[in-house]
């Protein structure tokens, strides 16, 4: 005979069940599809306007010459602005003067979080793209970077065997695309790092590093124009790209396993062998999700998140080193200088050396900013002044505007490649370096959330630089009118043109 007790326990369950759901489901709504902040709660932030064609399509194209505009006005004197953000269903943006950027750069992400605006605006909980971890970042930001050093030589040796490997076998001059050269030696150059020897040859690998990132963008587009974002839910079971990005995520657990069990098994079992590559020190974390898939899924958050940085930043300090053969004497002297110093076998100190390039490559990030500080407030926020940002709102700093203010840097519209290397020599050698971060530079992040992983990007585009200029002639294809390849925009985000196309052949002194 069944208790009464046992229908009132049910009902309790099914009681605790039905609220579990329920709030499951408003926390869902709130992160998922949240309307986006009504103007009227941001009626004491000024807007900004283009006078004429004020249409999406021109915030996509044309967004930094408002930037400029109202960081005149408005922004160098501490007035934040709000302007239309491109995507629409996000609300309006907006700009901070640089006065809150200390609230902002050491806040915790529960408060103004990075991850989030990144799932907001490429739909990544729509499309089954991998995400952000702490234990990815963690590893990038400590292991990585303490074993620089040890990885120099096998990152070097990469891009010298990655350039032979996308160029033929010739004297005569090649012509090809300049950035999908360069992202081919530099996925091989990252996956040296991140999975080791073993994948970072593999053309299958290489090949979902490079096309995994361009599948995220191509998915946040595709279900955007296609699903409502109440009916977004959806498109992981009907629309083509979820199931192309978890048919990658696949194939890549399946590249890795091998790699991935021979380093598990050097964890579990105290192994002496010291592997130098991230999926080694994952494995070897305290804490955090082991299995395979989520390995696979950290590795892959890995490559996107660095390659896009490292192979951008370097086509964009070539081109800048292609059009100004004055400095490009000088540093591929300074690279021939440390290359044969060291004999090959490269230090961290032997990279150092090179500070003409590198003060080139800062002056080249600050020209053009590959990076930017952006945020969403996770929850509603007033700042020391009394400024209030209601949650939801994606907010960034004007890096761009910054970068060109003559109070900061005098002539800003000129490239002054050594212009770092002076303020090094005369205001402190241990500032002013590629890879530092600064409330004047914003290239790479601010304060606790800057990039974990600028140090290696710093390293590897010296790396393949050493080699382009050591063992390559190289010049534009097309350099009749001496002119940098323009560089392509959308809302502020700013790259290199990856149409343009860069002439190589193998130097005389390299045979």
């Amino acid at each position: 005979m069944i208790s009464p007790s046992v229908p009132r326990m049910l009902f309790r369950r099914l009681e605790n069940y039905l609220l579990c759901l329920f709030t499951a489901s408003i926390i869902w709504w709130r992160l998922a599809i949240q309307p986006p902040v009504n103007k009227d709660a941001l009626a004491h932030i000024p807007e900004v306007r283009f006078d004429e064609n004020d249409t999406p399509e021109r915030y996509t194209q044309d967004s930094r010459s408002l930037l400029f505009k109202c960081y005149d006005k408005y922004l160098r004197n501490g007035i934040p602005v709000q302007m239309r953000n491109p995507i629409g269903e996000l609300g309006p943006q907006v700009l901070l003067p640089m006065k809150y950027l200390d609230e902002v750069k050491y806040a915790s992400t529960h408060l103004f979080s990075f991850p989030l605006f990144s799932e907001k605006v490429f739909l990544l909980n729509y499309s089954d793209a991998p995400q952000q971890t702490d234990a990815a970042a963690h590893v990038v930001r400590v292991e990585l970077t303490k074993n620089l050093g040890m990885l120099a030589n096998g990152m070097y040796q990469e891009a010298v065997e990655g350039l032979q490997a996308n160029l033929p076998d010739s004297k005569e001059w090649n012509t090809v695309p300049a950035y999908s050269l360069l992202a081919n030696v530099t996925a091989r150059v990252t996956a040296l790092a991140l999975v080791g020897p073993e994948l970072c040859r593999n053309r299958e690998w290489i090949d979902i590093s490079l096309q995994t990132t361009f599948a995220i963008f191509n998915a946040a587009f595709s279900i955007r124009a296609k699903y409502s974002p109440g009916w977004r839910w959806l498109a992981r079971w009907q629309s083509d790209a979820p199931r192309k990005m978890r048919a990658m995520r696949a194939r890549a657990v399946e590249l890795l396993t091998p790699c991935y069990e021979e380093r598990l098994t050097a964890v579990t079992e105290h192994s002496s062998r010291n592997y130098i590559d991230c999926l080694h020190w994952l494995l070897n974390m305290n804490t955090g999700d082991k299995s395979l898939g989520q390995i696979a899924d950290e590795q892959l958050f890995l490559t996107v998140a660095s390659m896009h940085t490292t192979s951008s930043s370097l086509t964009s300090v070539l081109y800048d080193l292609l059009i100004r053969p004055e400095y490009c004497a000088e540093i591929t002297q300074e690279v021939h200088d440390a290359l044969a110093e060291c004999g090959g076998n490269w230090t961290l100190q032997q990279v150092a050396k090179m500070k003409k390039l590198d003060s080139f490559m800062k002056e080249s990030q600050r020209v053009h900013p590959i990076g930017f500080t952006q945020r969403v407030t996770v929850r509603s926020h007033t700042f020391k002044d009394g400024l209030h940002l209601p949650a939801g709102v994606i907010f960034q700093f004007p890096a761009d505007a910054v970068h060109h203010d003559p109070e900061i840097y005098p002539d800003p519209n000129r490239f002054d490649g050594y212009r770092f290397l002076r303020l090094r020599e005369t205001v402190d050698p241990n500032r002013f370096h590629f890879a530092s971060v600064s409330d004047t530079m914003l290239g790479f992040g601010a304060g606790s959330h800057a990039c974990p992983g600028r140090f290696f990007t710093a390293l590897a585009i010296k790396l393949i630089l050493v080699v382009l200029l050591t063992q390559y002639e190289v010049k534009l294809a097309d350099s009749k009118d001496g002119c940098r390849p323009p560089s392509t925009f959308h809302d502020f985000n700013m790259g290199p043109s990856q149409e343009a196309q860069i002439m190589l052949r193998r130097s005389l002194s390299s045979t």
